[in-house]
């Protein structure tokens, strides 16, 4: 599949990604709750769904269950909000990024790596919609048996933002890992956001990233 659309194109290697953003953190049968209701109602699990999954006494024990894997960095709130607003891939709140399973909801996810990620780790067909960050032009993509189908528009690219290590990732790195329609649309963003610090990937890299980070990842979660 052609990217190249005639700009000068600057790929990272996708393994230096990865290194330098760790996999997410497992949290244990808690945090494969919140994932799998997610993903079963497109929306995160209240402190009561908690409370009563888990058999607790009390609302406060639920809270502190919830606390322990927002420390661990399973999940992220809002200062002074006991509700769950992403567990990673999955975002409680719009974003740019939509995903349409087949037979399911519709889910949220926090950026164009994760809605790549999110069908592999459900084992579903989905179709993901998103927009060009710079043009505000149509993104879809289409997986099916476990494998992307269509890519629209072909000259695809993704942009991903450096961060500082020990970062929140869900407000430090994820609102500006986006789609691109093409490499000319991501310079012409990144000339006018001189303040931002990254590298462009190829859709290919930005599939491959989405795959390792989270198709295990819901299987993985309730083993630690």
């Amino acid at each position: 599949m052609p990217y190249d659309d005639g700009a000068p194109v600057i790929t990272v290697d996708v393994t230096m990604a990865v290194q330098e953003n760790p996999l997410i953190p497992r949290g244990g049968p808690a945090h494969r709750f919140v994932l799998e209701t997610f993903a079963r109602t497109g929306r995160s699990p209240t402190l009561d769904d908690v409370r009563r999954r888990f058999h607790l006494a009390t609302i406060e024990q639920a809270d502190a269950l919830v606390a322990e894997l927002e420390r661990a960095g399973c999940v992220h709130r809002n200062a002074g909000d006991s509700a769950i607003t992403h567990a990673y891939p999955f975002s409680n709140e719009r974003t740019a990024h939509r995903v349409q399973l087949s037979q399911g909801p519709e889910l949220y996810a926090m950026c164009a790596i994760d809605a790549l990620g999110m069908p592999f780790m459900l084992g579903k067909d989905a179709e993901i919609a998103s927009a060009c960050a710079s043009c505000s032009g149509a993104v879809s993509i289409a997986v099916a048996q476990g494998s992307v189908n269509r890519v629209s528009p072909a000259g695809l690219v993704v942009w991903y933002a450096k961060v500082e290590a020990g970062c929140v990732l869900a407000t430090a790195l994820c609102p500006d890992l986006n789609f691109f329609c093409s490499t000319a649309h991501l310079q012409k963003w990144t000339a006018a956001h001189p303040d931002k610090s990254g590298d462009m990937i190829t859709f290919d890299q930005a599939l491959a990233r989405g795959r390792q980070v989270f198709e295990n990842l819901l299987q993985d979660a309730g083993e630690s």
